[in-house]
């Protein structure tokens, strides 16, 4: 009965909406990770992205291509004027939503900053998920733009 009930909350999750990495306030609770390049987000990066000389519109189809290689992910938002992409990405055992946002942030001179957040739906804490997470999707971002 439990099980039911917790595979049924996994489900109940409104779908995300495209959320402005560079200004946006994080909750207190530890269960998620921002990857950010030093001095473009304001709140604070728990590691940081890098910044690319590509066109934002290169980095999301790396993010895209990164996404692909991951399992249980689903696109959800896709926002043009912010230049983010949003997925869910389901927990392996459980399928809790996670909520996967990847930005390209234009910069001066044509370069673009690539951010990254990695949050739980569900929970306080992610047992270091989220961090994981975060890692292998910039990971294989940076594989996909040729940067290491």
């Amino acid at each position: 009965m439990a099980i039911g009930l917790l595979l049924t909350l996994a489900g109940c999750a409104d779908p995300p909406q495209a959320l402005d990495l560079r200004s946006f306030e994080r909750p207190s609770s530890p269960n998620s990770y921002l990857v950010c390049p030093s001095g473009l987000c304001a709140a604070k990066a728990d590691a940081e992205g890098p910044v690319v000389d590509l066109p934002p519109e290169k980095v999301l189809v790396a993010a895209l291509k990164a996404a692909s290689l991951e399992r249980n992910v689903t696109p959800q938002e896709a926002d043009a004027a912010l230049g983010q992409l949003v997925f869910i990405q389901r927990t392996p055992v459980l399928q809790f939503p996670d909520v996967v946002r990847i930005q390209a942030i234009a910069m001066p001179g044509g370069r673009t900053g690539v951010a990254l957040y990695s949050h739980s739906v569900f929970g306080k804490y992610d047992f270091g998920a989220n961090k994981a997470r975060a890692e292998r999707w910039m990971a294989a971002i940076r594989r996909e733009l040729g940067i290491s």
